[in-house]
């Protein structure tokens, strides 16, 4: 064994006990010198490393420490539960919302108004005119303006019939309110009745889409599309009526916002 072979298997281990080693220590003197100096190096690392103490308090802070993490996991996990929960309500309220509107697409015209007219019955109920600048505020959203005077109205709104949007009026009538639904871009090849076991009524073709006029059994509706056709000015490229997709969506958010106000107040 060569000097360089002795003093790299010595820095592996300086109480190596193997006999080569010995025979070479104890022949080489500058290797036996070498050998003393390491192994007494390696007895005092290992003395200091038996009298290194621990901080005061160490352990308890460790257990400390562990205890926090665990209460953060715990409060990570439930809010990501929170997270979850919202994101599948969201996408279920979203879910639901579309279809609804995919088999309100899927209707006949007379269905989808007569569908229309029982999901918003509550509006048949508004007995007092609303201002002429409202209704007027209405048309004006779709390019349209009133050229006439279309009578006494007690509710108008924007609302989504089978594609597109459109103006929703209710007016009083001899026999109870009549609804009155300005469709642009549902075009007709000619009148349409409108019939059930409560209402009766027509869709008049016009230029731009067409108009329906709903009322109870027995109203008298003759010539009242035809006179709300030329009371409203509308454009002929149908105004600018919103998709399908972007009023479900409208829809939604405007729920959530409501939502918020709510608990915000």
């Amino acid at each position: 064994m060569n000097c360089l072979d002795f003093r790299r298997r010595l820095l592996g281990d300086p109480f190596d006990r193997d006999t080569a080693l010995h025979a070479h220590e104890a022949a080489c003197p500058a290797c036996a010198g070498f050998a003393r100096e390491l192994r007494a190096d390696e007895i005092r690392l290992r003395a200091l490393l038996r009298d290194v103490a621990p901080p005061a308090g160490m352990a308890e802070r460790i257990q400390l420490a562990a205890r926090y993490e665990q209460r953060a996991e715990r409060r990570r996990g439930w809010w990501y539960a929170v997270a979850a929960s919202v994101l599948l309500a969201v996408g279920a309220s979203m879910v639901s919302l579309w279809t609804a509107s995919l088999e309100r697409g899927e209707q006949t015209l007379a269905q989808s108004v007569l569908n229309h007219i029982q999901d918003e019955s509550r509006h048949l109920r508004e007995a007092r005119p609303i201002p002429r600048a409202r209704v007027k505020f209405v048309f004006e959203r779709f390019g349209a303006e009133l050229a006439g005077d279309i009578g006494p109205v007690n509710f108008a709104a924007e609302c989504l019939m089978r594609h597109k949007t459109g103006v929703h009026l209710v007016m009083p009538g001899k026999m109870g309110p009549v609804t009155a639904f300005f469709m642009p871009g549902e075009m007709t090849d000619g009148v349409l009745p409108v019939r059930s076991e409560r209402f009766d009524g027509r869709i008049v073709p016009t230029s731009w889409g067409s108009i329906a006029v709903v009322g109870e059994n027995g109203e008298p509706l003759d010539g009242i599309g035809e006179r709300l056709a030329s009371a409203v000015r509308w454009p002929e490229n149908g105004g600018a009526v919103a998709s399908q997709s972007d009023l479900v969506l409208r829809r939604f958010v405007g729920g959530i916002d409501g939502a918020a106000h709510q608990q915000d107040g």
